[in-house]
């Protein structure tokens, strides 16, 4: 019996990917399935970007985010460089939830910030909107919590599949 391996990475556009899917739920199984093990790009309204990793759980469903984080927002501090993002993404609801840690080589902004939302399937590809909190703490008011929202636009993704032909 003759096997062969095939490896193939794409790099493309989701939108490109996901126009023939008929309705939301043809695009959002669609998404679904590419995300698995893809490393995804997203721009937030201020700029920033991030890069995640969706990795399957052994639940349906459940994958684990991983990535890095740039952040370029006016106004707030630990701008330009990469950190490290973790989460959770529910695939059956949409829904997800993840942190960044504002400590890297070149910074330390002694904070974290969380974000909580969903991912959408509009036709013109996946969005993300999130509610985000940001813990500090200055010299001269302490401790404090900042609240925001943010909506996330996917800007592209890479998918590593194999392919076996028997």
């Amino acid at each position: 019996m003759n096997r062969s391996v095939f490896l193939l990475l794409i790099s493309f556009v989701l939108t490109a990917a996901v126009p023939g899917a008929a309705d939301a739920k043809s695009r959002k199984e669609a998404t679904a399935e590419m995300l698995s093990g893809s490393a995804t790009s997203w721009v937030n309204t201020e700029g920033s970007t991030m890069s995640l990793v969706f990795a399957e759980q052994g639940s349906a469903g459940v994958y684990a985010l991983s990535g890095s984080y740039i952040n370029n927002a006016p106004g707030f501090a630990c701008q330009g460089t990469p950190y490290p993002i973790t989460g959770w993404y529910y695939a059956n609801t949409q829904v997800l939830s993840f942190d960044v840690v504002w400590t890297n080589a070149s910074e330390d902004c002694q904070s974290v910030t969380g974000w909580t939302g969903y991912i959408g399937f509009p036709s013109s590809g996946p969005t993300m909107t999130t509610n985000w909190n940001l813990a500090y703490a200055t010299s001269s008011t302490g401790r404090a919590i900042e609240q925001g929202a943010d909506t996330f636009t996917m800007t592209s993704v890479s998918v590593r599949k194999s392919l076996i032909a028997e």
